[in-house]
């Protein structure tokens, strides 16, 4: 009778630790997260209206810290912009698409200090031009994030030339 209690009571211990870690979520999860929102918000539909579009590049920007360094050289693009110029830069560069689809692979997050995400990857994407040619770039990409007021932000975007001639 003693066991039985000790092993129920076991059982809802552990149920309890079970609930409490699928329900609050850890902070690489969090981080993770930003990443699929980051890519669903940059991807395109071959049928996406202008209000759709207008939704998207607008939570897009909530994924930004205010100031955001990035680097692309492959782009020619460096520099620190805003939450606001890199939605914009987003917007600008779907309009070259009919359809787009980012993907993000092979994530691997670490934390510096608690408030810091240092996250490799490798970023993916497959569209077809408005022109109708299809494109397909898989890239490697360097990012960091910062904890601000609970919500981890990207503060630190960079591709990183793997092979270079």
């Amino acid at each position: 009778m003693v066991n039985g209690k000790w092993i129920v009571t076991a059982l809802i211990i552990a149920s309890g630790v079970l609930v409490a870690f699928s329900l609050f979520p850890g902070e690489e999860k969090k981080v993770k997260k930003q990443f699929s929102l980051l890519a669903h918000y940059a991807s395109k539909d071959e049928e996406e209206k202008i209000l759709a579009m207008a939704r998207k590049m607008n939570s897009l920007e909530s994924l930004f810290a205010e100031s955001c360094e990035v680097t692309a050289p492959l782009y020619s693009l460096a520099g620190k912009f805003s939450r606001t110029d890199l939605a914009s830069l987003a917007s600008r560069a779907r309009m070259h698409f009919a359809q787009l689809t980012l993907a993000f692979h092979d994530l691997s997050v670490s934390f510096p200090d608690p408030e810091t995400a240092q996250v490799v990857l490798t970023g993916e994407m497959r569209g077809k031009s408005s022109r109708g040619t299809w494109v397909h770039e898989v890239r490697e990409i360097e990012c960091l994030l910062k904890k601000s007021q609970g919500e981890w932000l990207f503060n630190k975007w960079a591709i990183v030339e793997v092979l270079k001639r």
